[in-house]
């Protein structure tokens, strides 16, 4: 051992230059070390198992307060049919309008949610102007809840109407039922966290293995976030899993999109 130290310390520059590359060589390995356990860190970090995960981990989702932000427009002749005042000193955006014209509708398209009644509502055709009035709405407008509402016990034409209709109430309502009617609405369409937990739950009946069921997350991540366009996102599910709903999960997650 006296020996080989005494050679090494003979060797001058060589030794010196040999030490120096071990130097570096051993921060490099340790630094390199620290980057791949942080890298693992901030994978598992975002390795979110749910899209419901993603969204409360990442944005600032939604609560009663922020549901009734929504604008919200009643039409019918007989506005004393709904809790207006208590509605709004509970804090929700009511808007009342007793008529309208065919020639003056569009205005509806800034509202989130409309109840709409069948019969006094529309100027040009008092008897059934609601129906024609939904029917617009529904072609010529988009992400727009209807509730369909009535106070007749029967009429052929509301069978229709209430098809096409988001959700249907007779009227008079209390109080307590169109708060609970219109929070339940609001919630169904307009809740990040209710529209994740229906993309998760069309994922899981997917029976994608794991290793798509991540890809599938990761993509409707970067969707969300607008990091990719439809054709491209719809493309990418369709190779995933031929027991995938790509139709249904794409407008899940153009409706998660439009939420955040």
């Amino acid at each position: 051992m006296a020996e080989f130290i005494n050679i090494w310390s003979n060797s001058g520059w060589l030794a010196n230059l040999v030490t120096i590359v071990l130097g570096v060589i051993t921060v490099f390995g340790g630094g390199y070390s620290i980057y791949r356990r942080f890298k693992s860190y901030l994978e598992s970090e975002n390795d979110y198992s749910s899209v419901v995960n993603y969204v409360r981990s990442n944005y600032e989702y939604d609560s009663i307060a922020i549901l009734k932000k929504r604008k919200v427009a009643i039409i019918d002749d007989q506005p004393e049919n709904y809790p207006v005042d208590y509605l709004r000193r509970s804090g929700f955006n009511i808007s009342v309008y007793e008529e309208v014209s065919l020639s003056n509708y569009y205005f509806i398209d800034s509202y989130d949610l409309v109840f709409l009644d069948i019969t006094n509502v529309v100027k040009e055709d008092p008897k059934r102007g609601g129906f024609e009035l939904i029917k617009r709405i529904r072609s010529e407008m988009n992400g727009i809840v209807i509730i369909g509402v009535s106070s007749k016990r029967f009429d052929p034409t509301l069978t229709e109407f209430f098809r096409l209709a988001d959700e249907t109430a007779k009227t008079p309502i209390s109080e307590k039922d169109c708060e609970e009617l219109l929070l339940g609405a609001l919630e169904k369409y307009y809740s990040p966290i209710h529209i994740s937990g229906k993309i998760d739950e069309l994922l899981n009946d997917s029976m994608l293995s794991q290793k798509h069921h991540k890809k599938a997350l990761k993509l409707i991540e970067r969707y969300i976030n607008l990091s990719v366009s439809d054709d491209y996102f719809y493309g990418a599910l369709s190779g995933l899993n031929k027991n995938l709903d790509v139709y249904k999960l794409h407008k899940k997650c153009q409706s998660l999109k439009d939420v955040l």
